[in-house]
């Protein structure tokens, strides 16, 4: 007779042979292609409770099948609230029972969890909130070109038809004014640059809008379209006032662009300035010398502006010397006590002027950054609330934020129109946003998770929540005992936490060295030579696929770490599935608990012996404590005989046991693979030892199997609270 350890090694050396093995069983293949096909359609545990080969199947791949008639019991298993230490499964000592409440997504209702919508993922959002903080730049810096072009154009117009004539001037000269130039008729724009703005039949006059009357006042056309003789289109200061018009027109008032031409239009002004007045009535000079002192031109009147400024800085007891920003205010200036300037004095010198200039663009700098933080501080607040399109289309200032950010312009855009964009399957060329042929549009529905019914769907991860807590776990555990690598495992986990779910590919995740060391880590891979390669084929198979990479090999570590992953064959991270009973790692699970259960009991129907040892493999890396080896009967069935232990020890007090148990092994040697296969190799020599006259057991130790006979549900659960130490 072929002995146990031989039997065992049978099934080991290969196991994915010894699985296909199992898997080629014509009912176990019907059994696993029902689950797999049938699963997803279930929507609470009513369905799965009904469906007897979906539930029978689960159950005995949690290795439960002796429980399988006690419906009612397993009803409030899997309705306990796992968050909760006083529910009904919390209060169980056998782990196997929260175990499978885990693998699925039952509520404490007994429907299936809907699971987190999210109309925006924290990746997209920062992303989104980067372009926001860049448009102002990267805006500013495209006007700034336009406004280059202006000034160099504009001296060399001497006909309203060459202004009308040149897009880009046209366009820039418009838009100054609030005009629409795509909507705009070449011919009236001409005839309102010449009008006499005295007559009320002129063109400026009789449109009865204020932008055309401006429009024609920045302009120096006379009726017939030429300008006087010597002169050009624009007086600097028409030009000037055009140029600022236009910054905050489109938008772009608060770039670094507009501040630095503003700093050079002051110093122009300033030039001019011959009293105090000068500065106090005019709007621009006022509001740039109030931002440049670090004071709000909004709450700065005309009459405080005059008094600070005249102020003697000499008198303690004067405005200016009242506060400190109003002495920087004042020192910035050259005025009298009445408001003159002395001879030869200019209101402000060269090094004035400088300082000055440097102080308004850091605080206006400043109050624009702190406006965008407050704007990003409401975005960010107000997203996670967003379940919809419909939600976001419907705040204006989360719509605003959104499309500046993908620099597209509010005012121009349909809110019917990015709404389709929104609802846009990308994977689809014919979509609407697609078909805009403007990758703005693209990059807005790409920025969202909105499905094509314009809803929140799941994110798309790396990973989902539970298979990246289950990863750290594993890493966890491999962790030395000293202060530092535990440390240094902390430091590591929290890196690992966070960005894992900022990856969207498997190209990105083998960029990041600190996430490939951890995962290979977790999964065992820390000693062994494995390849980029071989991770990206790992992590793009699909462990549902027999013919796929992970499950072709002996290793089963690879199968393991594929699904424990969300990327698809093309190694991208796909979107989270909702609304399923079981997400795609805990079903991979169960089915592949379901064959190994299968399996081990076909090797029990041969040798019992060979069954407890591939129990104790696959659970031995479970092992805490003695007390986990005391609360399973199959477990301890191998110990006793490992160790030579008699049977009467059972009879003892459970600490005894313990005791006993501790003196004679080291359960962290159950972590290292190649101590479990010396330790089984002892165990299956003494285990034929004690049963030569026999080559198999009848009788199912496994798990206190019941043999006959039907308990309560109100025993069973005194039974399993039974107060056992873990």
């Amino acid at each position: 007779m072929v002995s146990t350890y031989l039997s065992y090694k049978m099934y080991t050396s290969d196991l994915s042979k010894s699985v296909a093995r199992t898997l080629s069983d014509p009912q176990v293949s019907r059994e696993q292609t029902y689950y797999r096909d049938n699963i997803g359609k279930v929507t609470s545990v009513d369905d799965f409770l009904k469906d007897q080969r979906l539930y029978s199947y689960a159950m005995k791949a949690y290795g439960l099948e002796d429980m399988t008639y006690a419906k009612a019991f397993m009803r409030k298993v899997l309705e306990s609230d796992l968050t909760d230490d006083k529910s009904f499964v919390r209060k169980l000592v056998d782990q196997r029972y929260i175990t499978f409440a885990r693998a699925f997504n039952f509520t404490t209702t007994g429907d299936v969890a809907s699971g987190t919508t999210i109309a925006q993922d924290a990746s997209d959002e920062e992303d989104t909130v980067g372009l926001y903080s860049e448009q102002r730049v990267r805006k500013g810096a495209a006007v700034a070109a336009e406004v280059e072009y202006y000034q160099a154009r504009i001296g060399s117009i001497t006909t309203a038809d060459q202004l009308v004539s040149d897009p880009r001037l046209f366009s820039f000269a418009l838009k100054s004014f609030g005009i629409d130039p795509s909507t705009a008729s070449e011919a009236t724009i001409k005839k309102v640059l010449t009008s006499d703005l005295s007559d009320p039949d002129s063109m400026a006059n009789k449109l009865n809008d204020s932008r055309y009357r401006e429009l024609a006042a920045g302009f120096s056309f006379e009726s017939d379209g030429s300008v006087p003789a010597g002169q050009t289109a624009q007086t600097a200061a028409q030009r000037r006032d055009t140029i600022l018009l236009h910054y905050e027109a489109t938008g772009n008032g608060t770039s670094p662009a507009a501040a630095a031409f503003k700093s050079q239009a002051y110093a122009e002004l300033m030039a001019g300035v011959t009293s105090v007045d000068d500065v106090v009535n005019d709007d621009f000079l006022k509001t740039y010398a109030a931002t440049a002192a670090g004071l709000d031109p909004i709450l700065l009147s005309p009459l405080t502006l005059r008094e600070v400024l005249t102020s003697d800085l000499s008198d303690p007891d004067s405005l200016a010397n009242s506060l400190d920003s109003y002495r920087t205010l004042a020192e910035a200036f050259n005025f009298n006590t009445d408001g003159t300037l002395d001879d030869g004095v200019p209101a402000q010198t060269a090094a004035q002027l400088d300082n000055f200039a440097d102080g308004y663009i850091e605080n206006y700098d400043n109050k624009v950054v702190s406006t965008e933080e407050q704007e990003t501080s409401y975005y960010k607040l107000a997203m996670s609330e967003v379940k919809s399109v419909d939600d976001l289309l419907a705040n204006a200032k989360l719509y605003n934020y959104a499309l500046k950010a993908f620099d597209l312009d509010p005012t121009q855009e349909s809110a019917s129109k990015i709404k389709q964009v929104l609802k846009s399957d990308l994977s689809n060329r014919d979509s609407f946003a697609n078909k805009l042929g403007d990758s703005r549009y693209t990059a807005l529905a790409a920025a969202f998770n909105f499905g094509t019914d314009g809803e929140a769907q799941g994110a798309i991860r790396a990973q989902i929540t539970h298979s990246k807590s289950e990863t750290i776990t594993r890493y966890t555990v491999t962790l030395g005992k000293e202060e530092a690598d535990q440390a240094r495992g902390k430091t590591e986990s929290e890196y690992y936490n966070q960005q894992i779910d900022t990856i969207t590919s498997v190209d990105e995740l083998l960029k990041d060295t600190r996430v490939v060391a951890y995962i290979k880590k977790a999964f065992g891979f820390e000693k062994e030579s494995i390849s980029d390669q071989t991770l990206r084929q790992i992590l793009t198979s699909d462990p549902f696929d027999s013919k796929s990479f992970v499950n072709k090999g002996a290793n089963t570590k690879y199968r393991d770490m594929a699904a424990a992953f969300n990327f698809g064959a093309d190694g991208k991270a796909q979107r989270i599935a909702l609304g399923e009973a079981q997400d795609k790692d805990e079903r991979i699970r169960t089915q592949d608990m379901y064959i190994r259960q299968t399996m081990e009991e076909q090797a029990g129907s041969q040798n019992e012996g060979v069954r407890l040892a591939l129990y104790f493999q696959r659970k031995a890396s479970s092992i805490v404590s003695p007390y986990s080896i005391l609360a399973d009967k199959a477990l301890l069935q191998v110990v006793l005989t490992a160790l030579a232990l008699p049977d009467s020890i059972a009879q003892a007090e459970v600490d005894t046991q313990a005791k006993a148990i501790s003196k004679r092994l080291d359960v962290a040697d159950f972590k290292d693979p190649a101590k479990v296969e010396k330790f089984l190799a002892r165990f299956t020599a003494l285990y034929d030892v004690n049963n030569q006259q026999t080559s198999s057991s009848p009788a199912s130790i496994l798990l206190g199997q019941q043999q006959g006979g039907v308990i309560s549900d109100a025993l069973l659960s005194s039974i399993q609270a039974t107060k056992l130490r873990f």
